[in-house]
């Protein structure tokens, strides 16, 4: 009787409802009650006059998991029974259900005898076991359906618009609390419904936070949880945070240099966390110099960087770096990266047309926006137009859609190709609405061998693969756009994309540039933008978003503010109030430095440069342009063959074959032995000072060539003693170079 008095209720009223009855719910300056009952209670399966398979019997499958990717709603489906995955194809659902099987999957006649109905309650051997209870509301639904001749989809029955959670984000201030999630349900015709019982429910860090399957979230531990909320297809998270025992910190006192700051601050302050002190001017020189410009600072560099006084000595050492031509070398890696530069998609004449192209844009600063917007356009030869490799590397609408919405509005709708997204918000119809976009961009072999021309056709469309209808173009999330026949389509869709209305597009680019500095992304990982993975800090996100459009889309203004921050320049040093952090900034992340960094790296130390051919000598490994070029090196310790859309196709976890590559390697034990090597030169600049002079002066210029920083009484101690006890000065110091190019302060930037 309750569940039918609050199914007539106006939402205002349910709301008002859950408010009231939310427990824990007061904020952060109250301590919620202990409950041992959720606060709001919800039939099973709601009550409904006329049962619809889509409205109805879809969600209770999906909640109980019978449609999962596991089970029936897998490709082929299981013991030769299909659903459509999470009940995304009503239509297919009625005719494997009601169809197929001679009719015994839906007994209209006897339907308890209907093997829907007795496999998943064991009362006939069923793989899965039992997963509905006999007289479950779950099951009584169904079994309600089946009696009323299991009625097939309509197109004249009201469909699912919408579906809201109560509350969408929560500050539980200690473990042991609880909090009920509320789910209405909004239909076309109007009506409402609480549908918070056939709801699925997961947390996505259950050591915080545990949810059950009616929607009673119980906090664990201090951390961040965000529990995701599905219902018939429709996907939302509701943020739960459970603040770190931590004493207060007095955020007022702390400096500020931008806005970047006091967002950081505020979500510091609400979850708890104590922010480290700012990094000594030794760990931020190198910090800064790998992140900015992927090169070590010379010890002439290091030494005037250390003995400046001037206050404003960092804020100058960043503007020098972005003007620095190994910051274009550098940005153009990651560009070449995310657009996939690789001469085996787009010949090899081709990938070099296409990254001298990034080249020169980054190096004239063109705006993120103008680069987008020129890439989506491009046409012509490979061999002589750079963006038109963009549409070699993809070479068709389907893979051209997925391009582009993961690379620039960081979402991975390649689920929403066979089905819709099970967890997610994209349909089959937004997917290929995206596909239409390139359905007419065109492909044929010019003068040249191996010449690709691109072009745009007058016709082509994409069709919907289920139903065949024509699928329109449509921008994704977005509306339906007006569109001229000999219109490119192309450059309407890169007008929405560009467009200053169009936030996700700039969050997305601010986001990975965030995540360069950072090791993570405010959202991480950097591609993956969904309702599912909430980013660590909203404001933080939104505002970063609106300074990059503000300034005209200019990625060096973006990262100047990013590298000034007092955020940026944190120590890596671990506090006890801020050790559990993993995704607030509170501190510096260590993170290993990428290959070609770590790379050139040694080979700057050692005075010893590497050979990439085709290339001259001495061309680093920040400026290949190919992936494919040959080394033992960048592929052990993660270059991306960029072959796959994803951004976690870099690899910069550490693992034995690294470890061993640098401790017993012939390249870098040849490099440190080597006469003409870095150990040589110093020995012989030296050799006219005192031995004992010498030897302090050499190890104060291996410790500024590979740790930015001098070296400790104790650390230049051990080494003079070792070297005073080893009758071969230069064995000696190869020794310390070597240890000290496999310590973690060399290959980790702090």
């Amino acid at each position: 009787m309750l569940l039918s008095h609050l199914i007539r209720l106006s939402i205002g009223t349910i709301s008002l409802l859950v408010s009231l009855a939310v427990v824990g719910s007061a904020g952060p300056n109250v301590t919620p009650r202990r409950t041992t009952r959720p606060p709001i209670k919800s039939a099973a399966a709601p009550h409904v006059e006329t049962i619809s398979l889509a409205n109805d019997v879809d969600p209770v499958l999906t909640k109980v998991g019978c449609n999962r990717g596991a089970c029936h709603g897998a490709q082929h489906g299981k013991g030769g029974f299909r659903l459509s995955l999470s009940g995304f194809d009503p239509d297919f659902d009625y005719q494997t259900m009601v169809r197929e099987a001679r009719g015994r999957r839906v007994a209209v006649a006897a339907p308890e005898r209907s093997l829907l109905l007795l496999k998943p309650t064991l009362q006939m051997p069923h793989g899965g076991g039992r997963i509905l209870p006999k007289g479950s509301p779950e099951y009584n639904l169904l079994l309600r359906w089946i009696k009323a001749g299991a009625p097939a989809p309509s197109e004249t029955e009201r469909h699912l618009v919408s579906v809201s959670v109560t509350p969408t984000e929560r500050v539980l201030p200690k473990p042991n609390l609880r909090q009920q999630i509320a789910v209405t349900a909004r239909y076309s015709d109007g009506t409402a419904r609480d549908v918070t019982a056939v709801a699925r429910y997961t947390s996505q860090n259950d050591a915080v936070v545990g949810v059950d399957g009616k929607g009673l979230v119980t906090t664990k531990k201090p951390g961040e949880s965000a529990v995701m909320v599905s219902y018939s297809g429709d996907v939302k998270v509701v943020r739960i945070l459970v603040p770190f025992p931590n004493p207060p910190v007095d955020f007022g006192k702390l400096r500020r240099a931008s806005y970047i700051d006091e967002l950081v601050y505020r979500k510091l302050a609400q979850v708890r966390l104590a922010p480290s002190p700012r990094c000594a001017d030794a760990e931020f020189l190198r910090r800064v110099y790998l992140d900015t410009i992927a090169t070590l600072p010379t010890p002439d560099e290091a030494r005037a960087f250390l003995a400046d006084t001037d206050p404003d000595k960092r804020a100058k050492l960043i503007d020098r770096l972005l003007d620095r031509p190994e910051y274009v070398d550098y940005r153009t890696l990651k560009l070449a990266d995310l657009l996939r530069v690789n001469g085996q998609y787009c010949s090899d004449e081709g990938a070099d047309v296409y990254y001298r192209w990034i080249r020169d844009r980054v190096r004239k600063n063109v705006g993120y926006d103008q680069f987008v917007r020129e890439l989506l356009t491009g046409r012509g030869s490979g061999f002589h137009v750079g963006p038109a490799n963009y549409f070699k590397v993809a070479t068709n609408p389907e893979e051209l859609a997925e391009a582009t919405a993961q690379s620039f509005l960081g979402v991975r709708i390649q689920c929403a190709r066979c089905h819709n997204h099970p967890f997610e918000r994209w349909k089959q119809k937004d997917y290929y609405g995206l596909a239409a976009f390139f359905a007419r961009v065109g492909q044929k072999y010019g003068p040249e061998f191996g010449e690709t021309q691109i072009y745009v056709q007058r016709e082509g469309d994409v069709y919907h693969p289920r139903t065949k209808q024509l699928i329109a173009p449509k921008f994704l999330g977005g509306p339906q756009p007006t569109l001229a026949s000999e219109e490119d389509r192309r450059a309407v869709l890169a007008d929405w994309l560009t467009a200053k209305q169009n936030r996700d597009f700039a969050r997305v680019a601010v986001n990975r540039v965030w995540g360069d500095y950072f090791g993570k992304g405010i959202v991480d990982a950097v591609d993956d933008f969904r309702v599912t993975n909430p980013p660590s800090n909203p404001p933080l996100l939104d505002a970063l978003a609106d300074d990059f459009v503000a300034h005209g889309y200019d990625i060096k203004y973006i990262t100047r503010q990013i590298l000034n921050s007092e955020t940026y320049q944190r120590s890596s040093a671990i506090l006890p109030g801020n050790a559990r952090d993993e995704r607030n900034f509170a501190r510096c992340y260590p993170r290993r430095l990428p290959a070609e960094t770590l790379l050139d790296a040694i080979a700057q130390v050692t005075d010893k440069p590497d050979r990439f051919y085709p290339y001259p000598q001495g061309w680093r490994a920040i400026q290949v342009r190919d992936s494919r070029t040959n080394s033992y090196f960048l592929s052990v310790f993660g270059r991306p063959k960029r072959e796959v859309l994803c951004a976690c196709e870099r690899s910069l976890q550490p693992n034995l074959a690294q470890s061993l590559h640098l401790i017993n390697s012939d390249n870098l034990n040849n490099k440190l032995s080597d006469g003409k090597g870095r150990i040589s030169l110093l020995l012989k600049q030296y050799e006219k000072m005192p031995p004992e002079t010498a030897n302090k002066q050499m190890v104060e210029d291996l410790y500024l060539l590979t740790l930015c920083r001098y070296p400790t009484p104790a650390e230049s101690k051990n080494i003079l003693a070792h070297v005073a006890k080893t009758k071969d000065p230069h064995k000696a110091f190869e020794d310390c170079l070597w240890a000290l190019l496999n310590s973690e302060e060399f290959v980790y930037n702090h």
